[in-house]
């Protein structure tokens, strides 16, 4: 009786063993599962798709970049298109030997013709910077104090910024160009202790450069500028596919 009792026992904790091992490989399953899935998730289904929006998406960071790099203040005028260059070079070469170590091969390339041209072409006033961008657009919003610089180098037809809050609208008409104007909150005739928007209207109308600069209603500093419109050029290939797309992209901001 003795030995049937402890054969028992035996066989009780060696199915409570097996469970507890089929528990813990099911559990494993599961993780696996689940990781694999919200990595699927984040890459939209398409590891290639990921790929090129972050290319896009580091592309344009390292553009803008460079392109403040060499034309902010007390940098050398006469060698801001071979910094951004060297720049661009540097982070194309450092982009493709990373690529590399996965199997992939990447190249960005760069138009800089709107800006390195004896007769520069700056952006729309929409809200890409591009002829066919949203031609009326908020730039930003709760602003408490701003500096707003323009300069309309072309105009077909009425443009405005719009200047408004929970009791007011202002706008600033401009119907000529060239054109430079600067406006200060001490010239906004809103009620500027309430924070306020500011807006493009008709942005595809007129083209040029802005800046605009001050701080939000929480004294955040912020700063919205364009001068021009550049393009980049990325192609991502491996042994089965190959991508490539140009996309346009707003500097400095």
């Amino acid at each position: 009786m003795r030995i049937i009792k402890n054969e028992r026992a035996q066989f009780m904790l060696l199915a409570g063993f097996i469970i507890s091992i089929g528990l813990v490989i099911t559990t494993v399953m599961l993780n696996n599962i689940i990781f694999e899935g919200n990595m699927a998730g984040e890459a939209g289904g398409d590891p290639v798709k990921y790929d090129v929006v972050n290319l896009m998406r580091i592309s344009e960071d390292e553009m803008k970049s460079s392109y403040r790099n060499v034309t902010s203040t007390g940098q050398n005028a006469t060698l801001k298109f071979s910094n951004f260059t060297r720049q661009m070079q540097n982070f194309n070469g450092n982009l493709s030997r990373i690529y590399a170590l996965h199997g992939t091969g990447v190249n960005i390339s760069w138009d800089i013709s709107n800006w390195n041209n004896t007769s520069p072409l700056y952006a729309n006033f929409t809200e890409n910077g591009t002829a066919n961008g949203a031609t009326n657009w908020t730039l930003i919003e709760n602003v408490k104090y701003s500096n707003i610089t323009v300069n309309i180098t072309s105009i077909s037809s009425p443009f405005n910024i719009s200047i408004t809050n929970s009791t007011k609208s202002w706008q600033i008409n401009f119907t000529t160009a060239p054109q430079n104007r600067t406006i200060n909150s001490s010239q906004i005739t809103v009620n500027v202790t309430w924070p306020y928007s500011i807006s493009f209207i008709n942005g595809a109308n007129a083209s040029g450069k802005f800046n605009i600069t001050g701080s939000t209603s929480n004294n955040r500093p912020f700063t919205r500028a364009r001068d021009h419109i550049l393009n980049a050029t990325i192609i991502i290939f491996t042994s089965n596919m190959r991508a490539n797309i140009t996309i346009p992209i707003s500097v400095p901001w």
